[in-house]
């Protein structure tokens, strides 16, 4: 009998002594579940943060015209000045050469706003020089003079942007005034780079030769925030063409890369910079052109959407001017393509391919995913068949 009670006296003593452990444990465990729950937190509220930035985004991308006064400048009024944009290689001579002809840019010619090559005159020219000054004595925005390099004035040359816009705008609007009003009131579209106007560059991606070579790229950010500023309406439209063909046109046809290695680099490079633009306004583009890629040649909802765009009341006109400037391109065959890029680089041309496709698609997605009833919708699968080929 004592034996039985010294035993129970024993056990109860050790759970005394650990009656402080367990107090331990339950803190322990209460802390790490709190601590678990905390982080399962943070990761439900970064995922309703990804959600509303995917809301916001689509919700940017069904925007109507008439956002535009809010979103990217305008009142409602006026036109639309349009940025091309593309790397260099996809077009942008062509697309000068089409313009030159079109309605829209001819209208501007009359009003003193763009001016033929060499003149050196023109709002439109004004305009160019404050992005891409060229092989002027100062820097434009994006390419700076190395010379002058500690001295450049970004703001000067993004006020002068601004100007220019207005003055446009304004001599739009006081022809306007006077009774030279658009046909049918449609909405006037103003190309303001591969428009056929004098200007120091096409502002390709990247633009002109030199040192930052790399670095000389179109920003859209500030295109639309000098937009808003100047309460003026804007867009753009993207040129792309197979990578296969820019390497070729870009270092046998025209030495822009040094070699195929370099040219590889920065197009995938610019190609990032340009994927990221793209996505970040969807509600802004207006096209997207592949004129000399073998498959988007054979897109005729394109052709006739460009049309549309800069003032081509019939398409049969636009196509007629179009087939004087342009030959049907070819596919590159095999045997060239190996010729082109070694098997050494064949991974960086690889890359190249993939991010050229996300970019190519995710621009005629977001140009798809828009109500837009006054121009003809794309289908990127609709394409030219038999003798309807251009």
């Amino acid at each position: 009998m004592a034996s039985s009670v010294y035993a129970a006296s024993t056990s109860a003593s050790k759970l005394e002594q650990h009656k402080p452990l367990r107090k331990k444990s339950i803190l322990f465990i209460a802390l790490a579940l709190a601590l678990l729950m905390g982080f399962m937190s943070d990761l439900f509220v970064d995922r309703a943060d990804f959600i509303d930035i995917e809301e916001y985004s689509l919700q940017r991308m069904l925007s109507s015209e008439e956002e535009d006064a809010d979103d990217a400048g305008g009142d409602g009024g006026g036109p639309t000045f349009v940025f091309v944009m593309g790397l260099e290689g996809t077009g942008h001579h062509l697309i000068s050469a089409l313009l030159e002809q079109s309605p829209n840019m001819i209208k501007m010619g009359e009003l003193g706003v763009c001016s033929p090559a060499g003149s050196q005159a023109g709002d439109l020219y004004s305009l160019s020089i404050q992005f891409f000054a060229g092989k002027s004595r100062y820097s434009g925005l994006y390419d700076p003079n190395h010379l002058q390099q500690q001295y450049i004035d970004v703001g000067a040359r993004y006020d002068k942007a601004v100007s220019m816009l207005k003055s446009i705008r304004r001599k739009f609007d006081e022809q306007e005034d006077q009774g030279q009003r658009n046909d049918n009131d449609e909405p006037f579209h103003i190309a303001i780079n591969a428009n056929s106007c004098a200007g120091p560059s096409m502002m390709s991606y990247p633009s002109l030769l030199g040192p930052d070579r790399a670095l000389q790229n179109f920003n859209l950010d500030v295109f639309y925030n000098a937009c808003a500023d100047a309460n003026v309406k804007c867009k753009h439209v993207y040129l792309y063409r197979n990578p296969w063909d820019i390497i070729k046109s870009t270092y046998i046809n025209r030495p822009y890369n040094k070699s195929i290695y370099d040219g590889l680099r920065v197009y995938l490079s610019v190609l990032q910079q340009v994927h990221s633009q793209l996505v970040s306004f969807p509600e802004k583009n207006m096209g997207c052109f592949g004129f000399i890629d073998a498959e988007g040649h054979e897109l005729r909802h394109d052709w006739e959407r460009f049309g549309s765009l800069w003032g081509w009341d019939s398409p049969e006109d636009f196509m007629a001017a179009a087939m004087e400037e342009i030959l049907s391109p070819v596919p590159m065959s095999e045997e060239t393509k190996a010729t082109l890029v070694p098997n050494r680089l064949r991974v960086l041309m690889r890359a190249l391919e993939d991010i050229h496709n996300r970019v190519r698609d995710s621009c005629y997605s977001s140009l798809n995913s828009m109500e837009d009833q006054s121009l003809p919708m794309v289908e990127p699968n609709e394409i030219f068949l038999g003798d309807e080929a251009p």
